[in-house]
Parts: C-alpha cells; structure tokens; sequence
C-alpha cells in the first residue's frame, strides 16, 4: 500500500492539498455575507444581550463556527478582559 493510501486509510490530510474556495473571487467580505449565518446577525446578538444562553443549530458551512464568534469579537464581546470561545462537540 503507498504512503498516501496508508495516509488516506487513516483519515489523514493529504498534506499536498490544496483548499479550493469556490468564492475566492470575491472579497472575504462578500464572501462573509453569502453565508446563511448573516442574515441572522443582528438577531443572534441582540438575543445573547437578552439570554445567558443561545443553541444555534444550523447546517454545515452556514457560518456558526466562523462568523458567529467574529460577530460577538466586533461587538465589543471580547474587551475588558473577557474572551469568545468556540466549543466543539467533536
């Protein structure tokens, strides 16, 4: 078995991959504004200033773990010494 099927076996990046980004056309962005996550933006903020806790369930590559924790940094969420955290169930 070659290296890169052995690699592949285990579930291993190839390491000579290259991320393809259908978008990579346009500005990051744009790009941030095609995802489903932001239309729901303002929404999402305004309950965490309401709620000690929110579930967001959305489909894969909506945004959740990228953008959400962008959007709470630029609201000022990450200041006087408090942090965003992204926890994942995997």
């Amino acid at each position: 078995m070659s290296h890169k099927a052995e690699r592949a076996e285990r579930g291993q990046e190839d390491a000579d991959a290259i991320p393809y980004n259908r978008f990579g056309s346009i500005t990051l962005s744009q790009q941030r504004v095609r995802l489903p996550v932001f239309k729901h933006r303002e929404q999402i903020l305004s309950m965490l200033e309401k709620y000690q806790t929110l579930i967001i369930v959305g489909e894969t590559g909506s945004g959740k773990t990228t953008q959400i924790p962008q959007y709470l940094f630029e609201a000022n969420w990450a200041s006087e010494g408090r942090q965003v955290v992204c926890l994942q169930p995997r």
